[in-house]
């Protein structure tokens, strides 16, 4: 047996507007934090270099860095 709530359209576009402004704040903070982190910014860009020159790798060779064997 599912339940419904109503909600007034004018609550759930408030409430749409605000997580947009949420996500806009949430990645200019992000933007402001690598912005004055100048080690963090070359590794980002080196990075970057490194994809578009095509130095990329496997999904499942990512993943062996990170798996434990016992």
């Amino acid at each position: 047996m599912g339940q419904t709530v109503e909600v007034p359209a004018e609550l759930f576009t408030k409430f749409l507007r605000a997580s947009k402004a949420l996500d806009d704040l949430h990645d200019a903070f992000e933007d402001f934090l690598i912005l004055h982190n100048p080690g963090l910014l070359r590794r980002l860009r080196k990075a970057r270099r490194e994809q578009l020159s095509g130095k990329t790798r496997s999904w499942e060779e990512f993943k062996q860095d990170f798996t434990h064997t016992a």
